[in-house]
């Protein structure tokens, strides 16, 4: 089992310095040792794989537009997507290691760490070469190459969402809410629960029929974080991290939800979720007037398109255009607070997207071609019209900006023909969350206005677990059936104490303890 462990607190006396890197954009000189001065007159070639949403094609034009910008050939793997890990598994089974690659979970950063396939990446070289790339995420998340490290040694750059700094949508129908009396939000878990009584008991939809219900499965989230603790999640609790689905408090909440769902408040079909197909925040109980609540995808997913040009409005414009009414109408809440004055619900994420920039290990015994992927990289982020051009393509050929400064395609390009080319992913993984608050600045401050950004819960779990690879499947699969079985009535509410026996000996009691581990080496 691999052991937590910090990074030595030591700094290598760098001595040596490089020449700003040419089309730099104002990043700062690296420098370093043993041979990690990269050769300003040498064309440097790269092997590279990401996530595509689409193939490069051969000669992309911003490929070509970044070789010619820094002197250096880029060789793009293209592997598809749905079959990222499968393909790279063969490419590696051959032989082959790419020099930048997308490491997509920490089990998968942990396995390829110990087949040796990864170069470690010092702290120093990263943060001589990549100052910018360092800073942002440091200040977005300040444990964040604290929480990544095997063995005390980075092995992959994490990767953060600026989105996640949000919580998931809190969204009611407002016609309903009007029909049935309301005039404002929930607040609390008391005012919560007479409305969903009402959405139930009372035709909000006056169509004459009972048919209708508060909420279903997404919804759950808001009841378990008003008495304090989110199922899947760990939390802090009196100086230690617990796993948030056995704690005593979810057993009150499951309490509720099993009273909830035998007077029918909750739609039974539950079970199976809120989505049945297509887009995956689109709610179709919601959207089909079978529910009035929902917490389903993403805060921007229930925006009204906001200036022309404007995307992602996907649930917003699903129910836009079955019922145009229920859209103009819809409320957005905020958590309601529990008995305890508790309140919370589920980021729509981890700040720490959970994917990894990891190098070969070919580049341990070339720390000038490491460094120098390292300065383009940050080069390609130094400032906000350099990342959009990697994310975007090529400015006034490809897009230009709007009067709010977001990136609006030209020629109606659409993302998959600008992936074509070489942008999104394809060369830059990175997404600094400055850039991304930047171009989406519009969304982000309709979110604020709303205080989707306030009472946020995270999992403070930052790490894969060593054994969750062999426990964590099953025991998901017994909190499920158990907390079920409680909601529709199946079991008593006090079959809660056996599952978290069962849970424990399951081999959670495992992961609390590799978790206590964790904890206590973070806060070293």
């Amino acid at each position: 089992m691999k052991k937590w462990k910090r990074a030595s607190a030591c700094v290598l006396a760098l001595g040596m310095s490089v020449g700003a890197l040419a089309g730099c954009g104002g990043a700062d000189e690296a420098t370093g040792s043993g041979g990690e001065t990269p050769d300003q007159n040498k064309r440097y070639t790269f092997t590279m794989t990401s996530e595509q949403m689409a193939p490069l094609e051969a000669d992309g034009e911003l490929v070509k537009y970044w070789e010619d910008k820094f002197n250096v050939d880029f060789d793009v793997w293209n592997l598809d997507s749905s079959k990222y890990n499968d393909l790279l598994n063969l490419r590696f089974a051959g032989g082959e290691i790419p020099d930048k690659m997308v490491v997509k979970s920490a089990v998968d950063l942990q396995k390829y760490a110990d087949q040796d396939l990864l170069a470690e990446i010092p702290l120093e070289m990263l943060q001589k070469n990549a100052p910018i790339i360092y800073k942002s995420l440091i200040n977005f998340e300040p444990k964040a190459f604290q929480y990544t490290k095997i063995d005390g040694k980075i092995y992959g750059i994490p990767m953060v969402s600026a989105e996640n700094r949000y919580h998931v949508p809190i969204v009611y129908r407002g016609d309903w809410m009007k029909n049935v009396g309301v005039n404002q939000a929930p607040q609390t878990l008391e005012e919560l629960e007479t409305l969903m009584y009402k959405f139930a008991n009372e035709d909000p939809d006056k169509n004459g029929k009972k048919d209708t219900y508060g909420l279903s499965a997404t919804g759950l989230d808001m009841v378990y974080g008003a008495y304090g603790y989110l199922p899947r999640f760990w939390a802090e609790k009196n100086g230690k991290l617990v796993y948030g689905g056995i704690q005593p408090e979810t057993k009150q909440a499951l309490a509720t939800l099993a009273k909830w769902y035998k007077d029918g408040i909750i739609d039974p079909e539950f079970i199976t979720g809120e989505n049945k197909g297509g887009y995956f925040s689109i709610s179709h109980a919601f959207n089909g007037s079978k529910i009035g609540f929902t917490q389903i995808g993403s805060y921007y997913h229930w925006k009204p398109l906001l200036f022309d040009g404007d995307t992602a409005s996907n649930s917003y414009l699903d129910l836009q255009k079955a019922n145009p009414q229920a859209a103009e109408s819809l409320v957005y809440g905020t958590p309601v607070k529990g008995p305890e004055g508790k309140s919370g619900v589920p980021s729509t994420g981890n700040l720490l997207s959970g994917s990894y920039v990891s190098f070969g290990k070919q580049l341990e015994k070339e720390p000038d071609k490491m460094a120098k992927l390292l300065q383009i990289f940050d080069a390609m982020n130094a400032d906000y019209e350099s990342a959009m051009t990697a994310l975007f393509g090529i400015k006034g050929e490809h897009w230009e900006l709007n009067a709010a400064e977001v990136p609006v395609m030209l020629n109606g390009l659409t993302n998959k023909e600008i992936s074509q080319i070489g942008g999104h992913t394809q060369l830059n993984s990175f997404q600094l969350p400055e850039w991304t608050t930047k171009r989406t600045q519009q969304r982000v401050d309709w979110a604020v206005e709303r205080k989707f950004d306030q009472n946020v819960v995270y999992d403070q779990l930052r790490s894969n677990l060593p054994s969750n690879a062999k426990y964590l499947a099953e025991l998901n699969k017994i909190q499920d059936e158990a907390f079920i079985s409680i909601i529709v009535g199946d079991k008593p509410v006090d079959y809660f104490d056996e599952f978290v026996a069962k849970w424990r000996k399951s081999g959670g009691e495992q992961l609390e303890k590799e978790a206590a581990e964790w904890y206590a080496a973070m806060q070293k």
